[in-house]
């Protein structure tokens, strides 16, 4: 489990630990036994006994009949799906979606409606307009709501939650914590997409198991989830990953953030729609699709061996071998993990990025360089995992071994 920020164990009292880890124990391996739970826990029975009077009064774990084998029967209890939900909220340059998950994370119903570029305050309102057709769609009431959680594109200030700059949503210095907290009538807490992207891939994906890795977006625009030793990173003002704005040419096509020659010009959607409506002239393939380009249809081209198609996203994964050899020589991650709308075409992409990276990284060749197989749900499930990771103190095992917390 991904780390949200630096609170440790010794923030908390030894109640509160010894209930996280029986709740989790319950959670990973019931139906589980009172005795069974103070053998992996290693409490005492009367100990396990007390806690779980308390979880089954809160209904976060239920009791689900006797264990029928030889001799006394064990009562055996399980955890409580309906116990709790948690919202997920996405602001995408396309899309505004709405998520509800159930107590364990897992998604029961979600809706979508179209972003309005330049109007913060209107896509504030359509997610309240959302919310009460998500939850009837899921069945879940309101008041069950436990957490919530909204990510979008951008350099969030943290804590604040203040949007200092969204360039491809047309957002500047706008206070999406404070307005959708006050909409929504609780606590929201805003990561950008990337970070929230990586906390799913840890959990549910690619980067089970590995403790330090980079989750990298290349959509829209380029930018990346940092996962050092089990936590996020998020440097001192929570800007870190925006490698998508770093410098790789003395020139080329104006940024977003205002500048020229950054990465994600020559590897975001729009560089290649660019490229493919600059190739058209050498590809029947090309030259038939309506404008702009989208890139699943350059990508059916590349797939269907159309060469002008193929050059196209090799040269992206070319260019995109340039960022990710910085992060590679500065973190020397176990994993890299890539997703979003340029991987169309993921084989194709990734033997560019392959072929280019020695160029650009020191050892390359030992870091796996791989597509999330989350694909565009990545970013929402990680906010639903947020939101429940910060309203449900857990504690949970990282890939080291060492007993470690997730925020309260």
């Amino acid at each position: 489990m991904v780390r949200a920020n630096d609170k440790t164990a010794s923030n908390r009292t030894p109640r509160e630990l010894n209930r996280s880890l029986v709740l989790d124990l319950v959670q990973q391996h019931g139906p589980i036994s009172r005795t069974n739970l103070a053998r992996l826990s290693g409490l005492t029975k009367p100990t396990v006994s007390a806690i779980i009077e308390e979880l089954l009064e809160s209904g976060s774990v239920r009791d689900v009949g006797a264990e029928s084998r030889g001799g006394r029967p064990a009562r055996l209890l399980e955890f409580n799906d309906d116990s709790a939900a948690f919202l997920g909220i996405e602001i995408g340059v396309e899309q505004t979606a709405v998520a509800v998950a159930d107590a364990r994370g897992r998604m029961r119903a979600r809706l979508e409606q179209p972003t309005v570029l330049r109007d913060p305050h209107r896509t504030v309102r359509d997610v309240v307009e959302l919310l009460p057709k998500v939850l009837q769609l899921s069945g879940v009431p309101r008041k069950r709501l436990r957490g919530a959680c909204a990510i979008m594109p951008g350099l969030i200030e943290r804590p604040s939650g203040l949007c200092v700059l969204a360039p491809n949503l047309g957002w500047e210095r706008f206070p999406v914590r404070a307005e959708l907290s006050r909409a929504l009538r609780m606590q929201v807490s805003v990561y950008n997409l990337p970070q929230a992207a990586a906390v799913a891939e840890g959990e549910l994906g690619a980067a089970r198991g590995h403790a330090s890795y980079v989750w990298l977006y290349v959509g829209l625009g380029v930018g990346a989830g940092l996962v050092v030793d089990g936590r996020l990173f998020f440097g001192m003002q929570g800007y870190s990953g925006e490698i998508g704005h770093c410098r790789i040419a003395d020139d080329g096509p104006r940024c977003g953030c205002g500048r020229r020659g950054c990465l994600e010009t020559f590897t975001s959607v729009m560089a290649l729609r660019r490229a493919s409506e600059e190739a058209s002239a050498r590809s029947p393939h090309l030259a038939a699709l309506s404008r702009p380009h989208a890139v699943g249809d350059i990508a059916s081209a590349a797939l269907a061996g159309d060469e002008s198609a193929r050059a196209i996203f090799r040269e992206a994964g070319a260019q995109l071998a340039r960022g990710i050899g910085v992060l590679l020589n500065l973190l020397n991650p176990q994993l890299i993990v890539l997703g979003g709308e340029m991987l169309a075409a993921p084989d194709i992409l990734i033997d560019g990025l392959r072929e280019e990276l020695p160029r650009h990284a020191v050892r390359a060749g030992e870091v796996p360089v791989v597509a999330s197989p989350l694909g565009s749900e990545a970013g929402l499930l990680g906010a639903v995992l947020l939101a429940r990771e910060g309203a449900v103190r857990s504690l949970r095992l990282v890939p080291d071994g060492v007993l470690q917390e997730s925020p309260p």
